[in-house]
């Protein structure tokens, strides 16, 4: 089959199923946590505008660590009992939209590489969604060096899919990290909304899954 698109990646948090189920079975977890959690949130922030990271998980220990009074080696324990492995455990009580197993089939289906590129590990999430062994490429931004919306994970991601970015279709739900991160690595770029943003540099924008092949159509 001869097509210009040759894979289609999807964020995972926000994008294969709805933020508010997360948040919602997130509550006791951050109601232990809540200092934590906003620490940790801001530092991940301050990581996107690093431009260059030479090992990304001692910088984020050490950054914690500095805003926590704490040594990086205790930080760094703190993010992976906490965050990689107790939060972790919230996914396995949230449901995907309806849609999504049926989608990525049918992408499958066409000849189609698919691939899930997420900020945080991927862990046992897609097992916990019923999307396990849908993949070509599981990759989280972190094993790269950088967090979206650098181009260097997507940068990656393509590498791994063994295709240029221009062959790539790149689905999320954030404009800031999803849209102009794929879209400044060369991918054609799908953005999960209610509705089109004013000024997007999105190539398509959908509000549910039940019209997405329908969007992507004109890319294949």
């Amino acid at each position: 089959m001869n097509m210009a698109v040759k894979a289609v990646a999807f964020d995972i948090d926000g994008t294969l199923y709805p933020n508010w189920k997360m948040q919602l079975n997130s509550i006791p977890f951050f109601a232990f946590h809540p200092v934590l959690i906003y620490r940790f949130g801001e530092i991940r922030k301050e990581i996107r505008n690093h431009q260059n990271i030479e090992d990304f998980y001692t910088i984020q220990a050490r950054l914690l660590g500095e805003v926590l009074h704490i040594s990086t080696e205790r930080a760094k324990d703190i993010i992976d009992d906490i965050f990689y492995t107790r939060w972790e455990r919230t996914f396995s009580r949230i449901k995907p939209y309806g849609n999504v197993k049926m989608v990525i089939e049918s992408i499958r289906a066409m000849g189609l590489k698919t691939a899930v590129l997420s900020d945080f590990p991927v862990g046992r999430k897609l097992e916990y969604f019923g999307l396990e062994n849908l993949w070509d490429v599981e990759l989280s931004s972190e094993e790269t060096g950088y967090l979206k919306p650098h181009k260097r994970p997507f940068e990656v991601l393509s590498e791994k899919l063994g295709l240029s970015p221009k062959e790539v279709i790149y689905v999320g739900n954030s404009y800031s990290y999803d849209v102009k991160g794929s879209k400044g690595a060369g991918m054609i770029s799908g953005h999960l909304s209610s509705s089109e943003r004013d000024g997007t540099i999105a190539d398509f924008t959908f509000g549910s899954y039940s019209d997405f092949m329908d969007k992507i159509r004109r890319f294949l």
